[in-house]
Formats: C-alpha cells, structure tokens, sequence
C-alpha cells in the first residue's frame, strides 16, 4: 500500500470502475488513498477509513485500525478497503461525501482531528453506519459507533516508567490539541513521577517533570505541554526538551507524536556517531528514550515501553462477526445481550471503552528496557494490579 506525504499523492488497486473514480476526484483534498479488494463478490460492501493527519503511517490507532479492516477483508466481512489520509477537517467532510456517494458500509474516521466533521455528517446521513476512534467524543448520533480508550491510568504508569529508565533525571510528557483525557493524562503523568520520588531506592536521585517555559509551539495555546498535532511541532518540543536535558519524553497524539520519535531518533544517530559509548553509560552521552502512544515499540530503537491500544480486541467486542483471534489478549467476552442488526452489521457494543481492566489498553516494557533494568517488566505488572485493586489513584498517587 502506498502511502505518500505529498497532497494528492496515491496508489490505487481498484476492484471496478466506481473505484478508480471516487479516487480520482479524492485527489483535490487527500494526501493519502488506497484501495484494495479480493476477488469479486456478488455484493459490493467497502470499510471505508479516514485518518487524519498522521495517517496509516502513525504506528498506532490508524495503522492499527488499517490492519484489522484489512483482515476482516480477508476473511469476507467487506469486499474492499478504501483507506485515505486528510490535511484538514474541511478535508475530512469532502471525504465522508465522497465514500458516501459510493456506498461504504462502514465508515470509519480515526483520531480526535475529524470527530466534529464525522458528527454533523453522519447526522444528516441517519441511515448510513458509521465508527469513531480514539474520537474523545461522547454526544454521537445514534448511527456513530464509538471506540475511545481510558488512558490517565498508563499515563500514571508511564510517568513511573519514564522516571525509572531516566538517566538525567528529567522525564517529560506531551499532549496534542484535542487529545482526549489531556489534562487528566498530564496530572496522571506527574503523579506517576511523584510515586516513583517516593518509592525510589535512597541512593537514586529524584526524577522531575519537565514543564517548559513560554514560547515556542508548546505555549501556541493552553497548557505549555499540548502543542499542535504536527510533526513540526512535535519535534520542536523534543528539541526543547532534550536541550532541557529531558531524557524520556512522552507524547500523546498523531503528527505531534511522530514528529517526537522521528527526532528523538535522528538525535540517537547522531549522539552514536560522535561518542565511542553508544550505549550511553555514565562517561558518554545520555541518549534520548520515548514512552510510546501506539503500536509495539520495534519500529524504533528510542522506545522502552509501548502504551497499546487493543483495537483489535474492540472491534472483536463490538462486532462478533469480525475475524476472531487465537490470541487470548483479543478475544472479546461474548456479549451480554443479543447484537442488534444496524447497517448490515450484528453490532454488540455500540460503545466501547477500552481499560487497563477489560484489556482494552496495555502497557508493556520493551526488550532493550528491559536488560538495562531487569525488573521494570515486573514493576508495570506491580503498578496495573495496584491501580486495579484501587490502591493506587492514578490522579493522585
């Protein structure tokens, strides 16, 4: 699947003729678009997915969301897949109209970017489905399902986390415009950076949270720590904070979060080609780490532990006709009530919210993290169960 950054750049594997022309037109406003589809069937019934503005490339809920709709159209629950990448919420509605002249059985629209322009179009579509994730958006129309994730309470543990693999002692967490649970997730942070100044060994030093001063993209609105969704954004904040001597950063969000890490690499590089200690003991450099919104930390070595949302377990609660799994982290619990049919689909939860507690989210250490500190798989085991067991207030500490 091609994914390009340029405005209206696309690949197209079209199934018919109505295909390659909704594509043709989408290339005024996307910046992304593909297409895929098995053999033919005797009915067309396309998933249909927006995302918006880090796209299918973002390492967390569109390439997650991409990959499960590419399953079940593997397994025959659609006919085709149509995946595009927007540049702006006007963008977003020109979308939705366009995959609504050609008959998408669901539409999916990722990220907090285009939940106002989801809501207002799919209110005056009632007979269309549509499914809102990592939306934040609570006041839906009735035909809107919902996926969103409870995340202050990784966000408690990510600040422990964070202040555990610190080398400078400095740690520091980033929210974009419009994340859902923003301010929750910033106080859960520091109050996982206050547990972790409690508990620590008497010989470790403190661990700070790093605020920035005023100015810069940080300070564009509200709080010093929320920036825009942008990847230029994201990574002048890492900037400002490496050169604060923050050496664990946290970010929330799409564009912003992929501006971080692609920084934070670039920084890693470099910091390996000038010293002759690339791991960075006491003598060398302190080199930079992130605490990872997303998918599985591998794609890049900075990451020492992923905050995954379970996607693949929610579409699995939400509809039991969606490819199964053998993996017992995504199986969904059979639903308590008998599924309604709605657009076409068996549909058990129109509402799901994934928690620590129902496997929703999880938060895992990664292989590098972990031989540098060999209990830190088992202090986020520790801190889940408190949390769960209501010892631990992730807003408090």
């Amino acid at each position: 699947m091609s994914r390009a950054d340029n405005l209206g750049a696309m690949s197209l594997r079209a199934r018919s003729t109505s295909i390659a022309a909704f594509a043709a037109v989408g290339t005024l406003v996307l910046t992304g678009c593909s297409v895929t589809a098995p053999e033919a069937l005797e009915e067309e019934r396309l998933g249909c997915l927006v995302s918006a503005p880090a796209g299918f490339d973002d390492h967390s809920a569109g390439a997650l969301t991409l990959e499960e709709t590419e399953l079940a159209r593997a397994a025959g629950v659609f006919s085709g897949t149509s995946s595009q990448r927007v540049s702006s919420g006007s963008a977003t509605s020109a979308a939705l109209d366009r995959m609504n002249k050609h008959d998408c059985a669901l539409t999916t629209v990722i990220g907090p970017g285009g939940a106002d322009e989801l809501a207002d179009f799919a209110a005056n579509h009632p007979d269309d489905l549509f499914l809102g994730v990592s939306s934040g958006t609570v006041d839906l129309p009735k035909n809107v399902l919902s996926m969103d994730f409870d995340l202050v309470p990784p966000a408690f543990i990510a600040g422990y986390t964070a202040a555990t693999a610190s080398e400078t002692g400095k740690v520091g967490v980033v929210v974009s415009h419009g994340f859902p649970q923003s301010d929750r997730i910033l106080t859960a942070f520091d109050a996982g950076v206050d547990l972790y100044n409690k508990e620590k060994d008497e010989d470790q030093p403190k661990a700070q949270s790093y605020r920035p001063s005023s100015g810069g993209a940080a300070s564009a609105k509200g709080s010093p720590r929320s920036i825009d969704d942008t990847r230029g954004a994201g990574q002048e904040y890492f900037e400002r904070s490496f050169d604060a001597d923050v050496d664990v950063l946290v970010p929330f969000g799409s564009a912003a979060a992929m501006g971080v890490v692609t920084a934070a690499d670039e920084k890693r590089m470099k910091l390996n080609t000038v010293t002759e200690d690339p791991d960075g003991d006491e003598d060398g450099p302190s080199l930079p780490k992130v605490v990872w919104y997303g998918t599985a930390g591998g794609f890049s070595k900075t990451i020492v532990a992923s905050v995954e949302p379970n996607v693949r377990r929610g579409l699995r609660a939400m509809f039991p006709d969606w490819p199964q799994s053998k993996n017992p982290d995504e199986v969904a619990p059979a639903p308590k009530t008998e599924p309604a049919e709605i657009g076409g689909f068996r549909v058990a939860d129109r509402h799901y919210w994934g928690t620590l507690d129902n496997g929703g989210v999880r938060i895992v250490a990664e292989d590098g993290f972990l031989s540098r500190v060999s209990d830190a798989g088992r202090g986020i085991t520790d801190l889940r169960e408190r949390i769960k067991s209501g010892e631990i207030d992730p807003e408090k500490g």
